[in-house]
Parts: C-alpha cells; structure tokens; sequence
C-alpha cells in the first residue's frame, strides 16, 4: 500500500467502525477487508492471510526469484510487519518461508489495525474446501487410454523425479506406495475447539518421516490421499500409476472439524482443510523442490465455484513460483457438474485445471466444466491403492483425474528436463483428444503422453508429405482436405517446408472455417498466397512438405486428382498412424456431381441387429440438412447404400436448392459399427477409399 493509498484506507476503516460495509469494486484490498469484517461479525474472530508489501520493491516477490532471496525478502517484510502485530497484541502468527504472507486469528480492531498498516498489501479469509471424490466406485485402461504406456516403452516413466500429492492422510506401507516418499510433512492446524489436526504427533506442523500417514485402523482417513498418490506414481510391480518410476511427497493439510457449517451436507464431525494450509504446503514445496526433484503438484480439494479465472485467490503467487521452476499444479475441477464454472482454487489462470472423463472422450456427468480448464483425464471408475491394508477401491471423481495430469507431467519432465514450462504445456494441449459436453461449445484437450513427448522433441507433428508444387502436374494436381468436427469456427496454418532440406519456404493461413464444414484448398492457391520467409520460396524438388496446425479440433486429408484420367486418389498419412474416429466422414459426393459417386459401407460390428443414423452436414457452411436412419443390418454383415439412393429416400432434401454445396460432412452416431466412405469414379471406372484422415488437434 503506498502512501498516497492512507486516507482512502482510513476513511474504509471508519466506515467500518460505524457498521457500514460496501463493495469497492476497484479496490480489491478493501473487498477482502470486508469479507473478513463480515466473519469477525458472524463468529467473533476471522481467520485471515496477509500479504505483505515488499519494503525492497515488488520485484522482490516474483517467482523467477531464488529461494534464498526469496527466503530473505520474507524474513525482511515480516522483520517490518513485527511491530504493527505486537502492538495489536495478534498472537500465535504464522509466517511462511518463501511467501510473503503472514496467518493469524484477529478479532474487529486487530483486523482493522492490520487495514491501516502500510506493510500490508492484501487481507483474505481463510477458505474452507473438501476432497473431491465420488465415493461410488481400472487403472489399467484408464493408462492406456491416454497412452503413457508407449512412454514407458520408450524408457519414460518419471523416473529421476518426484509428484507432491497435496491431501488428506497416506497409507504409504500399501505396495503400491511402498519406498516411495522422499519427504512428507503435516499442516492440518487447530483452530479453537473447532478443528483438530491429524498430524500424527498431534503437534503442527509436522515434517519428516511419517508425518502425512496418520491412517488410524478401521478410519477412511486415508483413503482419499492413498487412492490419488498411487493413480500419480503407484507400482507394486504388477499395478501402476502413471509416472510409476516417480516418487513421492505425501502432504497431509486435513484437520477434523465439528462445525456443522463446515461439513455440510456432511454430518459433523468431518475433515476439512482450507487454503491457509494449502498455502503452507505449497510454501515447503516451493522451498524443497530442487532438493526432492518435484516435478508437479498434485491438488484434488476444492471449494466454491467459480465463473472465470479466480486469480484473486491468495494461493496464486505460489503457483506462479512453482510454474517458474517448471513444476505444474493439476487441480481438480470439482463435481458439481456444472457448465461454465470450476471449484477453486482449479481456477487460478497459472494452475492446471482439470477435468473428469471416462476412459473414452465422454465428460463424466459429475465433472464442472468451462473454458477456464486446461486438461481431462479419466476419472470414471478408477481402481487404485484403497487407504488401509494392501487392497484396492474404485472410485470416480474429478480428483481422480488431477493425479493422471500430475503423474503425466513427470513422464514429461523426464524425457524433456530442460523443456520451458510453456512448451510442455502446449505439446499437452495441442496433443490431446477434444472433448467436449453437448451445447457448452467447449472442447478440452485429454492428454495424450507419447503424442505430446514426440511434439515437444519435435517429432510426430501434422506433416503431409510430398505434396506437388503446381507447376509440377504430370501426376496430378495436390489438394489439402481441412474439416472442423468442433463446436466452434477457426483456422489452420500451413507452413511449406523443402522436401529435402525441411527448410521453411512460407506460411498461409486458411480462411475461416465454419463449425461441422470442410473446405478443399489446391496447392496453387496456398503457393499464390502465402507469405515467404525465404527470397526463394519455391522447393528445389517437385514436391513441398506441409506442416499444419489448427484452431480447431478435426481432421485432415491429402488428396490428389489426376484430370487426364479422372482419378481422385486419397495420399494422406499420419505420423501417428490413422485417426480411430470412424464417427466423422468427410466431402462426400451429393447426386450433384455426375462423375463420381459416393458409396457408404455399413458395417455392423456386433452380434445382433442394429442400424446407423447418419447425420449430413453442408460441406460449405456446416449447416445441418438431414438425418438418415439405416435399415437394420445384420450382426457381422454390410450394407452398402450410394449417397444419391439415400438423397432419394429422404423427403427433406427434396428440390435441393442450388444454394447449398454438392458436397456433404457426415457424423456417425453412436452405434455397433462403422460406415466406410467409397468413391466410385466414372471416368476411371474405379473404386477408390476416401475414409481414411489424419487427426487435426486444436492449438492451445
């Protein structure tokens, strides 16, 4: 707070003393004066986090700071606040070793005392939160499906490195966590005689062996703590988490609360923790970090929801100096299943936000979900280390899926230690599988491992191979496919690369392409508008090699038309093989264009009957024209239909308008099967296979 801030600040306090509470909204410091004033009413007391204002300069406070100098930036403003806290007679502060914060119980003029000191730059309440679990439930397909187990092949597994596991207590003697912890440490605090802490001395805080595996026999305690560590890092030799040559460092932060209000709409007693304890765990993380190798930080509590980002939140500077060693936070999303809004503190901009899927794309019912998350993961149904013995439990919930994020983050962190932070991370989501829950118009990326090591080595990106330049057309003219299957419009960039050097010539970037539409772009067009980096943009070879990437989640092709002979032949390939979503066709032929037909194999995979329903798409502006429900096809056979006959049996496309394109986007709804795109071609008199596509990952 600076000088010129004081008369302000002391015209606020006397409005507090005379019982008038406002909202300042441009003054943040005051708004959390008041939430704190409004608890000193309802009990008495407030429980509080100060944030001092470095005397040094706010420079002093940022996260690319040392430890050392950080440790002395906060032994220097707590040397200043000192007086002001001795003189108001606050007892039993609590100061942090790498934050610049102090904790302490204030009742109304120790709170309004601390208001007016210009040492203080911030007051905030201490929020209460709760684990986020669903006690209503296999490890095994939930790992493949997001395919670290090529990273493990590939000699990745987190080895060399540690995930904090930030929780409630640890049966570390279970197999699966067994010699794993490098440190632990207990935070769970006393509050009056409404929270007791767990540590197992009975004292707090508690660091050392032992102090995060207070597990009481026949207690759930350590349930929670024990199933989320072992999802992160879990190997009993036979069974494993993620990052299952990784470490750990279990951090208990639960105290057990009689207040009904804190439990609710559990019964008291209960355990909760809240943010002063979480900050006083990532406070020992920041500060041991390089000696116990963490690589990320697992959070899977939660409290409030929240619309946006909620940088507000005391726990932000923190995050902010263990991102800047290049360690991730992965924070639950909560489980409130709400669209637009995520628990805190998940919703702090420079944590990792995550969210629950099955091992499919599928959003679990359960998860909260908004544009603020950075990832998905599984958390339907996980079977990991259960809290006391040597067995397992099942359980779902969005805490669930923080730990493979966490655990995932390691596995990268071993195969690319000296990666920034931010590369990791856009690897991660440029990577990923988009899901999405209906109407919201979002889609977050589900962490692929293998696919994200090989982007961030620089490998496996979304290259077309010897694409024609166009004034080379004796084998025929190259066209780019670019379909969007999201919710939402966007680009693609294309980077023309020399075939033989990988050399870049240019970039172009496509137009706007519509929701559900897909657009065809020939190479003369992307050479004629591109812009070059280099004085000689055209490739000393034939042929160029295209590097895309996309605003959008879809899919790509790479076809090529031979005008002499009438062949429209299908050259695409994936460095990652071919995309496994049958459930989107794209350009498809209408009866419009007579020299070439489209054909559609139905394929009924299963034992007994069933159909298909096929919903058809404008190709040009995504638009939906009609639905298309299959006859029944017998379990193991095909039926095979030409685009036209289906256009004939369907009364909504009856007189076509000119409008429209001649060419369709097609989504296959779920069903027991799969539908193959032919292309019988008149001219050529052949049939050709349009089906397969590469997989287009959106860009974060």
């Amino acid at each position: 707070m600076s000088v010129n801030s004081t008369q302000p600040m002391n015209r606020f306090v006397r409005w507090l003393f005379a019982g008038a509470f406002i909202c300042l909204v441009a003054a943040p410091a005051y708004a959390d004066v008041t939430d704190a004033m409004r608890e000193v009413q309802r009990t008495g007391q407030a429980r509080v986090i100060v944030r001092m204002r470095s005397q040094a300069g706010a420079e002093m406070w940022s996260a690319a700071q040392s430890v050392n100098r950080q440790r002395a930036a906060v032994s220097a403003a707590v040397d200043n606040l000192a007086p002001r806290l001795r003189a108001a007679k606050i007892e039993g502060v609590r100061t942090f070793r790498t934050l610049p914060y102090v904790a302490a119980t204030v009742n109304r003029e120790q709170l309004l005392d601390l208001a007016q000191s210009a040492d203080v730059e911030s007051i905030s309440v201490v929020q209460i939160e709760r684990k986020l679990d669903v006690e209503r439930g296999q490890l095994a397909s939930s790992l493949a499906s997001i395919d670290v187990l090529d990273a493990w092949a590939a000699g990745y597994d987190g080895t060399g490195y540690a995930v904090a596991v930030i929780d409630g207590g640890f049966n570390t003697a279970h197999p699966m966590l067994a010699g794993k912890v490098v440190g632990a440490a207990c935070f769970g605090h006393d509050f009056g005689t409404i929270q007791k802490t767990q540590c197992p001395s009975g004292h707090t805080p508690e660091i050392g062996v032992g102090a995060a595996s207070n597990c009481p026999a026949n207690s759930t305690r350590c349930d929670h703590g024990t199933h989320v560590a072992s999802i992160a890092v879990g190997n009993d030799g036979k069974n494993y988490g993620v990052a299952r040559g990784a470490k750990l460092v279990p951090i208990d932060v639960f105290s057990s609360d009689t207040d009904a209000a804190d439990c609710s709409p559990d019964p008291a007693p209960c355990e909760v923790t809240d943010s002063l304890a979480v900050l006083d765990a990532l406070d020992y993380i920041n500060e041991n970090a390089a000696a116990l190798k963490i690589a990320a930080v697992n959070i899977s509590i939660g409290g409030a929801l929240r619309s946006g980002y909620c940088d507000d939140d005391i726990r932000k500077g923190a995050i902010d100096m263990l991102r800047a060693k290049g360690i991730a936070v992965a924070i639950a999303s909560g489980n409130s299943g709400a669209n637009g809004q995520i628990a805190t503190p998940s919703c702090i901009s420079s944590a990792e936000g995550v969210a629950a899927t099955s091992d499919g794309t599928d959003i679990a019912s359960f998860s909260n979900f908004a544009n603020t998350l950075d990832f998905a993961a599984p958390g339907v149904s996980i079977t990991a280390a259960a809290g006391t013995g040597t067995g397992f439990a099942t359980k779902s919930g969005t805490s669930m899926a923080a730990p493979f994020v966490a655990g995932g983050w390691a596995v990268m962190r071993q195969a690319l230690p000296t990666v920034p932070f931010d590369a990791l991370e856009t690897a991660l989501k440029q990577t990923g599988l988009g899901t999405t829950r209906a109407d919201t118009g979002v889609s977050i990326p589900k962490i692929q491992m293998m696919p994200a090591i090989n982007r961030a080595q620089g490998r496996d990106r979304r290259i077309f191979n010897s694409v024609f330049n166009s004034t080379y057309r004796a084998l025929g003219d190259s066209y780019v496919r670019l379909a969007n299957s999201s919710n939402a419009d966007g680009t693609v960039t294309v980077t023309l690369r020399d075939v033989s050097t990988g050399g870049t010539l240019g970039t172009w970037r496509s137009p706007n392409i519509p929701a559900h539409s897909s657009q065809q772009f020939d190479i003369a067009r992307i050479q004629r508008e591109m812009t070059p980096t280099t004085s000689s943009p055209t490739p000393a070879s034939v042929y160029f090699n295209l590097e895309l990437t996309s605003t959008f989640t879809g899919y790509l092709q790479h076809v090529v038309w031979e005008q002499n002979s009438g062949v429209l032949t299908n050259l695409t390939s994936c460095a990652a093989g071919y995309s496994t979503d049958t459930s989107f066709l794209m350009q498809l032929f209408s009866s419009r264009i007579k020299d070439y037909t489209s054909r559609l194999r139905i394929v009924n995979t299963s034992a007994g009957m069933d159909h298909a329903i096929l919903v058809f798409y404008d190709q040009a502006s995504g638009a939906e024209i009609m639905r298309w429900q299959s006859p029944d096809v017998v379990g193991g056979a095909t039926l095979e239909l030409s685009v036209p006959a289906i256009e004939a049996a369907t009364t909504s496309l009856g007189g076509r308008p000119d409008t429209l394109s001649p060419l369709y986007n097609v989504k296959v709804l779920p069903f027991n099967g799969y539908v193959q795109h032919v292309l019988q071609g008149r001219v050529a008199n052949g049939l050709f296979d349009m089906t397969a596509k590469c997989d287009l990952v959106a860009a974060k």
